[in-house]
């Protein structure tokens, strides 16, 4: 029988001329209290333990970020940026340099593609500077072909003068976008990138002209119809997308 039971029992019991029993009916009526007040701290513990458990998670160490703490990478102008691109045991960072290049005092920095380990070392570097057109005129600027440089790959790569959020190129006949970020010294500037499997160097051995022993488009990537577009999808000039090899 559960304390409630015997709570009503004594409750009910006739009086046949005697008065109720008063004593019973205290020790039932506290029974019942202790036990509702040791379930309700229960399910509060159990409550706290939950909400505990949600509040403070176990916390997981964080991803490594390349630079480990080269904000100032040797060789680099402004923040590099990684790509999330690999070659062998070597992340791949694109950035920019400081051009001092007398011939072309409008040229005031160049981009490059480099090798980088979690010190800040870079190198190798494929670098490239527009002796085009100015370096901050509207459109694209310094576009590097793949490369290979002491055995590291190094991606398509350049940069955008521009409120560009969205940049394409047609290579391979269809249609690849760049990755992008703002260079850190310049909200203008916009570095961009293409995955390897997007364009690349190696021989293309499904291409025609390749049985016909021809230059492929995949040892020189045949790209064309550059494309610069804003975050309204609105097109952005071209300037003069010049392709550097």
């Amino acid at each position: 029988m559960t304390d409630l039971d015997t709570f009503r029992a004594a409750l009910q019991q006739p009086d046949e001329g005697r008065p109720p029993a008063i004593a019973d009916i205290m020790r039932a009526g506290r029974r019942l209290r202790r036990k509702r007040r040791f379930g309700y701290g229960a399910v509060v513990a159990a409550a706290l333990v939950a909400v505990t458990a949600v509040a403070w998670p176990t916390t997981a160490p964080p991803a490594t970020v390349w630079p480990a703490a080269a904000v100032d990478a040797e060789g680099s102008w402004g923040q590099p940026v990684a790509t999330g691109l690999r070659s062998g045991k070597h992340e791949i960072v694109v950035t920019a340099f400081h051009n001092v290049n007398q011939a072309y005092p409008d040229i005031t920095f160049g981009v490059r593609a480099c090798a980088a380990d979690t010190s800040g070392k870079l190198g190798p570097c494929h670098n490239q500077f527009d002796d085009v057109a100015p370096d901050r005129s509207p459109g694209f600027h310094a576009i590097g072909l793949p490369s290979n440089l002491d055995y590291v790959d190094l991606p398509m790569y350049g940069y955008y003068v521009g409120p560009a959020t969205t940049i394409t190129v047609d290579s391979r006949g269809r249609t690849v976008t760049a990755d992008t970020a703002v260079w850190s010294e310049d909200p203008e500037v916009v570095l961009f990138w293409f995955d390897f499997k997007d364009v690349y160097l190696k021989p293309d051995k499904t291409h025609p002209n390749y049985k016909k022993q021809k230059v492929t488009p995949g040892e020189l990537p045949d790209v064309a119809n550059w494309s610069a577009y804003d975050e309204s999808g609105r097109k952005l000039p071209l300037g003069k997308p010049f392709v550097i090899g």
